[in-house]
């Protein structure tokens, strides 16, 4: 399994934060992701409007996951409402 950082934005509006993060968190379980640390950035302004948004409530995660579950991960964040952008990185720690 390799360690991934995986940082993603939700929609601040309404309870949008609390239940992306749900799904986020049971999907990434789901896929058999093992979490190393977790750490709630904030609500921050964004660099340039994401779909529409100029503020964002970050977060961040250092997971162990299995590499060919990436993009299935990928397809299923894409269909997230809440989620307006996410990244993963291979770790080098």
């Amino acid at each position: 399994m390799t360690k991934y950082e995986l940082v993603c934005l939700f929609r601040t509006k309404e309870d949008n934060y609390a239940k992306g993060l749900a799904a986020v968190k049971a999907l990434l379980t789901d896929a058999g992701a093992e979490f190393l640390k977790e750490e709630d950035m904030g609500d921050r302004q964004v660099a340039y409007p994401i779909k529409k948004e100029d503020r964002s409530h970050y977060h961040f995660f250092l997971i162990k996951l299995d590499g060919s579950k990436v993009a299935l991960l990928d397809e299923q964040f894409k269909l997230k409402e809440e989620l307006l952008k996410y990244l993963f990185v291979k770790s080098e720690k």
